[in-house]
């Protein structure tokens, strides 16, 4: 009977443990896709309805049968496999994550560990994605979760009400401390291929495992908590300093089962999530005092989980060797699966003439109408089109608002390319080059900003005798303007670049183009009707604002051209250039 019970509390451990990574990424990315469409489109999206089902859930979680639990994750599981568009799942999980944390109310904290350890697994079978964006981890992560709600369902009682202290535990995770990829690039690690992403995976498995040791000296985990989330500022110690604040995390987890106020811990959770999306967008959404402020928002977040929890002894069992070399075991086996089916580093390809270039706004890793993921529809159009050269803006590489996806890794990963990453804010958002060629990154700088940041860099290939600069321009015309000016400069500073690419935000018409169409030419003899396009409830928005510029004293023959105006992967389009190198 005790195995029966053993076997029921890991699986109902393991499903916690998804549901709550998984439903947490869902509300947070959706209601942020949903917000984005507010603000620049006016078009109202269900963003206020998500946040209100949040609160709703957190009041009435204590009062549901676990029946009715598990009826809430039958749902929540059955959905993300039919769909991955986050502006309406995000309704379902803004209900589920109040039972998601209920739940772990009840399981011990070993058994959650578990449940962490395996969303880490996935997130690895992914290639660093979001799980319900690829079919195979979709599928695995529907079925677990099943199981968690068939146990749940065989089980008679009341759903726990969950108190402050756990929301607080939710928010300190959210902000990333579970993700390998957050915390290499919140650490200034900026390229990086499969094997660091798989072996820093082992890394933070091992934190999540090793604090319910660390539970038995709560004093010196919630010092060890501050500490290790301090050392954010003094990079690279953070790659040392945030794996040692997320093993304390769940050091103090049983010890803030005990608190109350559900519903204030809700409010808690949801504002320490906006002020976390306002780290990367905040004047655009009226937050412009949160821009460049996440390390000082995750050490805030450990101080309130610290104090919550902090003098609170409680007795824990630690896992046992089986219950350690199962999670341990399963995290191996998937990792030896990607090394050995995906590429471990890029793919170096000969030198030739013929060189097709893209630009290409990547949209913050989501699809333009429903916040769909677009990890999988990415790597498939590339796959098709094989690009030589892709310049790319607004590249994920481990965000808050998008479900910390790892675009930069899985292009590499899939596709075997190199890249060159020039993250503008917070470590894990800005653009990127990717090539089969050797890169040299010859500088970057963020351009003079009244909005957001807004990168630029140069990289060179020596097997091409070739440099190109990388750009992402701000949105009104007077900043473009004064961007163009230094652009220009940056670009033909030395090592010279003989093409500008990117989404300069500017139609050809403008002051900004005319700058830069002083010393260089656009590759395309007409241009398209359009590169970025957004459509939706009668509201349409036809912009041309992608170029790849050439050189003028520079002997290339443009062979080819175009926008790929019918691909709707990203908000943008991309565009391409055939060349022939002289």
């Amino acid at each position: 009977m005790i195995v029966k019970d053993n076997k029921a509390r890991i699986l109902l451990g393991t499903a916690a443990g998804i549901l709550l990574a998984s439903s947490m990424r869902v509300f947070v990315g959706g209601a942020y896709s949903s917000v984005e469409k507010t603000f620049f489109y006016g078009v109202m999206f269900p963003s206020l309805l998500g946040v209100l089902l949040f609160i709703l859930g957190a009041f009435l979680v204590g009062r549901l049968n676990r029946k009715t639990g598990a009826l809430i994750m039958t749902i929540y599981a059955l959905a993300t496999l039919v769909t991955d568009a986050t502006e309406y799942t995000h309704l379902i999980a803004a209900f589920v994550l109040p039972v998601a944390l209920a739940l772990v109310k009840e399981v011990e904290a070993r058994y959650l560990s578990i449940g962490l350890v395996a969303d880490l697994t996935l997130r690895v079978l992914a290639v660093g994605g979001e799980p319900i964006d690829f079919p195979h981890t979709r599928v695995v992560m529907v079925f677990l979760l099943l199981l968690g709600a068939y146990t749940l369902w065989n089980e008679e009682g009341t759903l726990k009400k969950p108190g402050f202290g756990l929301y607080a535990f939710a928010a300190l995770l959210e902000l990333g401390l579970i993700y390998p990829n957050a915390i290499l690039r919140y650490s200034g690690v900026n390229t990086y291929y499969l094997p660091i992403f798989v072996g820093y995976s082992f890394v933070i498995a091992l934190a999540i495992l090793g604090g319910v040791y660390l539970a038995r000296k709560p004093k010196v985990a919630s010092l060890l908590l501050v500490l290790g989330t301090a050392t954010l500022f003094v990079k690279p110690l953070s790659l040392f300093g945030l794996p040692l604040a997320l093993a304390s995390t769940v050091a103090l987890l049983e010890s803030s089962k005990g608190s109350r106020g559900g519903v204030i811990g809700g409010v808690y959770l949801f504002f320490v999530a906006l002020l976390g999306i306002g780290a990367y967008v905040g004047r655009d959404i009226g937050l412009a005092f949160m821009e460049g402020r996440l390390e000082a928002l995750i050490i805030a977040a450990s101080l309130v989980y610290a104090a919550t929890t902090y003098g609170k002894n409680v007795d824990i069992k630690a896992p046992s060797v089986k219950e350690l070399a199962g999670s341990i075991g399963g995290l191996l086996l998937a990792s030896v699966i990607v090394l050995a089916l995906f590429n471990a580093s890029p793919v170096y390809e000969q030198a030739k003439k013929d060189v097709l270039i893209w630009t290409y706004n990547l949209h913050q890793g989501f699809g333009p109408y429903d916040g769909t993921f677009n990890g999988y529809e990415l790597v498939n159009l590339l796959r098709e089109r094989k690009p030589d050269i892709l310049a790319s803006q607004e590249v994920v590489g481990g965000m808050l608002a998008n479900g910390y996806q790892d675009v930069p890794l899985m292009l590499s990963a899939y596709l075997g390319y190199a890249y060159e990453y020039k993250p503008a804010v917070e470590g894990t958002y800005g653009i990127a080059v990717f090539s089969h060629w050797h890169m040299k990154s010859e500088g970057e700088l963020n351009l003079k900003s009244v909005g957001q940041a807004r990168p630029a860099q140069k990289v060179s290939f020596e097997e091409l005798n070739l440099t190109l600069v990388n750009v992402h321009m701000g949105l009104s015309e007077e900043e473009r303007a004064m961007q163009a000016e230094e652009l220009l400069k940056f670009a033909e500073s030395e090592p010279v670049a003989q093409i500008i690419a990117g989404d300069t935000n500017a139609e050809p018409d403008e002051r900004a183009i005319e700058i830069l169409t002083r010393d260089y030419r656009d590759s395309f003899k007409e241009r398209p009707d359009y590169t970025f396009l957004w459509e939706r409830n009668s509201v349409r928005d036809e912009e041309n604002i992608d170029y790849i510029l050439l050189k003028k004293d520079w002997p290339v023959r443009v062979r080819d051209y175009g926008c790929l105006c019918n691909v709707e992967v990203s908000d943008h389009r991309p565009v391409w250039a055939l060349v022939e190198l002289p």
